[in-house]
């Protein structure tokens, strides 16, 4: 596969800070999570325990698909001959 040039590169460079400012707004919802999480009072509320902690799963899993496309999409705009 050819590597994007032009307006090609401008349009993975932006997909690329998209994807910055997402994992950086998900990591930040995962630390939130992990304190309340570790917040005894938070076992009070069986449901909102376990709320949390599937919401924490997902995260992780979110972030974790978003730095595979982000680094597939790096690597694709850094490839020999994609304009920047």
């Amino acid at each position: 596969r050819r590597p994007r040039t032009g307006a090609g590169a401008h349009e993975l460079g932006k997909r690329v800070e998209e994807i910055e400012r997402r994992i950086e707004a998900l990591e930040e919802r995962r630390r939130e999570l992990g304190e309340a999480l570790g917040n005894p009072a938070l076992y009070a509320d069986g449901e909102r325990a376990r709320a949390a902690a599937l919401e924490r799963r997902q995260t992780e899993e979110q972030i974790a698909w978003l730095l595979h496309e982000w680094e597939r999409l790096a690597e694709e705009l850094d490839a020999p001959g994609a304009a920047r």
